[in-house]
């Protein structure tokens, strides 16, 4: 009966991540006006549930397996409901605030504070992930503020003096689009271990099943409910034109696609709002950008939140070991 309930839990939690983190991959996409909300949500579901069913097997492994040893959540089933609860606890309260929340850290913080709890913890595999959080969003910013502040002004020029603006309008919406199907792929691929490592670290399903089953139920929450995040991330930061939306997004997706390939979980919602504050940052100068309402939200939440999962993770798993 409880390994039923744990599996209900995990699929609400995977439902939730698809509405919260991988919503923000089509993000740029409607803020540019190049789709409408429902043909991003609608793209996300299909492109979601084919990366995760394709490509998600390597990151639910090192999520499941490659964290803390299995045996420990074996040997004690709410360890496990531990790891469902915390994550879906914040993204509630991120889909109250409407900001996106970086699920990924929270998972693997939870898991984390379990781990040091039981004084056992994989440490050269969390090192390495801690490694990909810090310069993942700091390479998609500086990327995406050198764009801006050095290249843009360039490209629009060359663009407007050698093509029509309607060809060039046309494929650059195009490209906006192909690039946002390729960040949903990817997100799919990275984000579905976030839901399933409890059942894979229990051997209740193999990885590639997981992926397969959590992908699915990730497309559908983005599918139903990622309309509210998809509004925050895209027009709540600063205006998104097409070649600032392509390049959020080409960035994004290629730092998704390489941590995937090697197994490592970063946060989608983290990288692509990066990227945008790196544009806005170019655009509207620094402090403008740090006094945006939504802006400071989101970087006080990503920075509090894992801090705090790994400390009541901590003190609960000890309450319960």
């Amino acid at each position: 009966m409880e390994l039923i309930f744990l599996s209900i839990l995990a699929l609400i939690l995977s439902f939730n991540i698809g509405a919260n983190n991988a919503a923000a991959s089509m993000a740029t996409a409607y803020g540019s006006n190049s789709i409408s909300k429902l043909g991003s949500v609608s793209l996300i579901f299909i492109f979601v549930f084919l990366g995760s069913a394709i490509g998600g097997e390597n990151v639910v492994k090192t999520v499941g397996k490659e964290l803390i040893p299995p045996t420990i959540l074996i040997d004690n089933i709410y360890y496990s409901f531990l790891i469902v609860v915390l994550p879906l606890s914040a993204i509630l309260i991120a889909n109250i605030l409407r900001v996106p929340i970086a699920t990924t850290h929270v998972v693997v913080c939870t898991i984390i504070g379990i781990g040091l709890a039981n004084e056992e913890i994989y440490k050269s595999s969390i090192l390495q992930i801690i490694g990909w959080w810090i310069i993942s969003p700091l390479a998609i910013w500086l990327m995406n503020y050198g764009i801006g502040k050095y290249l843009y002004f360039k490209i629009i020029n060359y663009l407007a003096n050698n093509y029509e603006e309607k060809k060039v309008d046309l494929v650059l919406k195009i490209a906006l689009i192909s690039s946002g199907c390729f960040l949903a792929f990817f997100a799919g691929a990275n984000n579905s271990a976030n839901a399933s490592a409890t059942l894979v670290s229990l051997d209740l399903i193999s990885p590639k099943d997981a992926a397969l089953i959590v992908g699915f139920f990730m497309a559908l929450g983005a599918l139903m409910f990622g309309g509210r995040i998809i509004e925050t991330v895209a027009k709540g930061i600063t205006d998104i034109c097409l070649i600032r939306a392509i390049s959020v997004q080409l960035t994004s997706g290629v730092f998704l696609c390489i941590a995937s390939i090697f197994g490592i979980p970063i946060s989608l919602a983290e990288i692509i709002t990066s990227g945008i504050i790196g544009f806005s940052c170019a655009n509207s100068g620094f402090s403008r950008t740090i006094k945006n309402t939504n802006v400071s939200k989101m970087i006080k939440l990503w920075t509090i939140t894992p801090i705090l999962c790994v400390l009541i993770s901590y003190f609960l798993a000890g309450l319960i070991r």
